[in-house]
């Protein structure tokens, strides 16, 4: 199962392309799994290019964290008490158990999910590690394990609460940047207070790490946020400047850009819709061996210009693997030197009520305006402030590239603060 994640999840999205950062957070990660008490697994850890704060872990040893929780981390010695939570859940085999389950318990229409959208199938494995929601008790063992693994590489455990501390600001504020860490790893209690107490336990700091500088120094230069080259969501609406093509989200429904496809999702689970490189040169060719897979039936289609490029309408039939009726409507159109597919499917039942807004949205596929102007990248910038500066003058400086809020809590500090002069800090600017 964990091999079957490092696949999928290098195939879907992707890890970050930075292989100095990617060596420096497996010489830490290895660090807790020698600590372990199963240092034998075939250890890997990774970062993977995504904008989310979170991660998580696979069973055999295969553990993920994003570069997004690598923005909001402040010293290495955090990162060791993320790498270490994330090892004691494998040692404790907590990721195995909670697979077990869902696969015992089985998966509907509504396992279809936003994150792996094939017809009749459940949610996969990988995509289920990815949102697991681990229960108290093994959050708090899972810290326990962290605390004790990140203690015996000489880190100081007092920099592991002030990860807890972030997180939970970023959560208060409500901000779209949401941690996916605690939606998906529990606050088993006050966190914050018991990680403090195991810390007071420790009867001399003298030789533990904290490691800042050096932390900082390795971040310095990484992608903050969504990569709007690699497509965004912005007004209801989808674009890709690279691609040069957008198309519009049905009313309410929820996106999810992944590297290798686009998925939306009816807010109540009921329908979703997807877009990905097809199979085939033509549109024709890509609707035939759509219809060639089993179990779908056409049922409907015909050829037409989408958007000035031609593409190929299929509307057809299927059933999920515990007999559920779908319909849906899938069009292939040609952009750009590729075929795409558009793709949108419902419960037979819901297709009168869910349909036409399906209908709409792949209908509203087409290329950018040549006057679309489009987002820019923001990059992490590590710097020496050359005299005292408030947290509010440093985020004016950044040209509109974080906001006074988001920049102190990145720093860890209150957005009155004023940072003295020689103070290294983190910042963001456009690229």
């Amino acid at each position: 199962m964990g091999k079957e994640m490092l696949t999928q999840t290098e195939q879907e999205t992707g890890f970050y392309a930075d292989p100095a950062l990617q060596s420096y957070v497996s010489t830490i990660g290895l660090g807790m799994a020698h600590a372990s008490e199963r240092p034998s697994l075939p250890w890997e850890y990774h970062v993977i290019d995504d904008a989310a704060i979170n991660a998580f872990a696979a069973p055999g040893g295969f553990v993920f964290v994003t570069r997004g929780i690598l923005t909001y981390l402040n010293s290495e010695a955090e990162l060791a008490a993320v790498l270490g939570h994330e090892t004691g859940h494998v040692t404790a085999r907590h990721s195995a158990a909670m697979i077990s389950e869902q696969q015992l318990g089985g998966l509907g229409m509504a396992g279809l999910s936003i994150w792996k959208p094939k017809l009749g199938g459940i949610l996969s494995t990988g995509a289920s590690l990815y949102f697991l929601n681990f229960s108290r008790n093994d959050e708090r063992q899972a810290d326990g394990l962290g605390h004790r693994y990140a203690l015996h590489a000489k880190y100081d455990p007092r920099e592991m609460p002030k990860t807890f501390q972030t997180l939970q600001r970023v959560s208060s504020t409500g901000s779209s940047r949401m941690p996916g860490f605690l939606s998906t790893h529990p606050d088993p209690g006050d966190r914050v207070v018991y990680t403090k107490a195991w810390a007071d336990t420790v009867t001399s700091f003298a030789g533990l790490k904290v490691d800042r500088d050096r932390y900082l120094s390795r971040i310095d230069g990484l992608l903050f946020g969504e990569d709007p080259e690699q497509g965004y969501f912005e007004s209801g609406r989808y674009l890709h400047p690279t691609l040069q093509l957008r198309f519009d989200l049905p009313s309410g429904w929820q996106g999810n850009n992944q590297r290798s496809q686009v998925v939306l999702a009816e807010p109540n689970g009921q329908a979703q819709i997807t877009f990905a490189a097809a199979k085939g040169n033509t549109p024709d060719a890509a609707a035939q061996a759509f219809l060639g897979q089993q179990g779908i039936q056409n049922i409907g289609g015909q050829r037409f210009t989408l958007g000035g490029d031609a593409a190929t309408l299929v509307q057809f039939a299927a059933t999920t693997s515990d007999n559920q009726a779908l319909r849906g409507e899938a069009i292939f159109v040609q952009h750009g030197g590729t075929v795409y597919q558009f793709l949108g499917v419902t419960l037979a039942t819901s297709w009168p009520m869910l349909g036409p807004a399906i209908s709409q949205s792949l209908r509203s596929f087409g290329p950018t305006a040549s006057n679309q102007v489009f987002h820019r990248r923001k990059y992490l910038r590590i710097v020496t402030l050359p005299r005292a500066t408030s947290v509010a003058d440093l985020a004016a400086q950044s040209g509109g590239a974080i906001a006074v809020q988001e920049l102190a809590i990145i720093n860890a500090v209150a957005e009155s603060a004023t940072l003295a002069t020689g103070t290294r800090v983190k910042t963001v600017s456009y690229r």
